[in-house]
């Protein structure tokens, strides 16, 4: 009977393994696939032992829609890399007037930065939450 019972138990462990499903907010994406990251979410690389995550906004001096501005300003966003299961904290600094993509490598990998959402408006005040990275992950060459 005991053995039996071991067995069951064992028969239930495997399938609760192959059963396992991502991490709640977590969201699974390819490599070169665009994607959308809100503050203090997390992604994770299909087939990948990658997790990003964004950790914050220290930053933000874009210059507000319908203002005269001396300076565009900028906006910085923090951010962490778990490759491997290490930590590797960076950060982005994108200028108000900037169209192209801003890059950081860690590792293997190419962490591009394509726009930060929402834009400033004047008299307009912005929740951490409200913010969201539109981004793209490929390998380095």
């Amino acid at each position: 009977m005991l053995k039996t019972t071991a067995f069951i138990f064992g028969l239930l462990l495997v399938a609760t393994a192959c059963n396992k499903k991502p991490k709640s907010g977590f969201k699974t994406v390819k490599l070169d696939e665009f994607f959308e990251l809100k503050m203090e979410q997390s992604i994770v690389l299909a087939d990948q032992d990658f997790k990003l995550t964004f950790t914050g906004v220290p930053e933000e001096s874009r210059c507000p829609k319908y203002t005269n501005c001396i300076q565009e300003g900028q906006v910085r966003l923090t951010m962490v890399a778990v490759i491997d299961g290490t930590n590797h904290p960076f950060e982005f600094t994108r200028r108000a007037s900037e169209k192209g993509n801003n890059t950081a490598t860690i590792g293997k990998y190419k962490i591009q930065l394509y726009d930060v959402q929402p834009f400033p408006e004047s008299e307009k005040t912005i929740n951490l939450v409200d913010y969201k990275a539109r981004m793209a992950i490929r390998k380095v060459n």
